[in-house]
């Protein structure tokens, strides 16, 4: 086969010339080498160690989840006895008419005259339901205070808004009180408004 040169005139070289051809094939040996194969390991090594960062993140994330359950469990806790105590505080469907009937009995114990006491339509708000009552009393000025006092007392929530109070003509020290009384009661699954946890999502 022709290479194109004499091998046996670079045998003929001085040490220096040989040692230099030596030198630049085993650079272009070496160049070689790096770019066919070890490249190629180097990429692998890195996509490995890649993965293994990505793998620890992922256990590190796991540990510190684990070792914030039990503050979760407790909060859970915490938040199933303030459902709880809310549920205590929030009449249920067929505890209503009952309630409308002791706030009206307690008017009536403070001396006010009915003149309306007329339920409206529930409005739903997702997992509570919202009694609105309209009311129109007449009597005296601390009669109607004592008993609005005594009703947001009540271990049963309530509470008054758009409230106007005007003197009644020709009645001294009386007046009339014209007010929206909004009680809240849970819904339950029998309810249409009702929202369940995976309704949300």
């Amino acid at each position: 086969m022709e290479l194109g040169f004499d091998p046996i005139e670079i045998l003929r070289l001085p040490a220096k010339k040989k040692g230099a051809i030596l030198a630049v094939i085993i650079v272009v040996l070496s160049a070689g080498y790096w770019y066919f194969f070890l490249q190629e390991v180097l990429d692998k090594i890195d996509a490995t160690n890649a993965k293994l960062v990505e793998q620890q993140e992922k256990i590190d994330n796991k540990r510190a989840m684990l070792a914030s359950l039990p503050k979760l469990r407790k909060e859970l806790e915490e938040l199933k006895k303030m459902e709880e105590k809310a549920s205590r505080n929030l009449p249920s469907k067929q505890e209503i008419p009952a309630l409308l009937t002791d706030i009206s009995q307690a008017g009536h114990e403070q001396g006010l005259e009915f003149i309306l006491f007329a339920p409206k339509q529930e409005l739903s708000v997702e997992i509570h339901a919202e009694v609105p009552v309209d009311v129109h009393v007449q009597g005296s000025f601390q009669a109607t205070v004592t008993f609005m006092d005594h009703v947001t007392r009540m271990s049963r929530i309530a509470t008054f808004t758009n409230l106007t109070m005007t003197p009644i003509p020709n009645r001294d020290g009386l007046v009339k009180t014209t007010t929206r009384l909004t009680t809240y009661r849970f819904l339950d699954t029998n309810d249409a408004g009702f929202k369940s946890p995976s309704d949300k999502k």
